[in-house]
């Protein structure tokens, strides 16, 4: 199991069109990933349970990774986060 912590930096936050973009990463991995935030949990191939999770700008996400692939997930969506991919 792998963890990380990411900032949401888009002025909306996390809203369609990059829980979208997530989802869409996200099934190219075959790990089990998960977003948290205050609590709630988001299946990281779900838009409808990512955007439930109201992450605004300047949100705190973890995000949780178990599975063969674990380390390249969080790499991958850490880069994401902080390459200015709009999330």
């Amino acid at each position: 199991m792998r963890t990380t912590t990411v900032k949401v930096i888009h002025h909306n936050g996390l809203h369609l069109r990059m829980a979208a973009r997530l989802v869409q990463k996200n099934r190219d991995f075959k790990s089990r990933i998960m977003f948290c935030k205050d609590c709630k949990f988001a299946d990281g191939c779900s838009i409808l349970q990512l955007l439930l999770l109201e992450a605004t700008k300047d949100s705190q996400l973890r995000i949780v990774a178990i599975g063969e692939d674990e380390e390249r997930v969080i790499q991958e969506l850490q880069g994401l986060f902080t390459d200015g991919a709009g999330i």
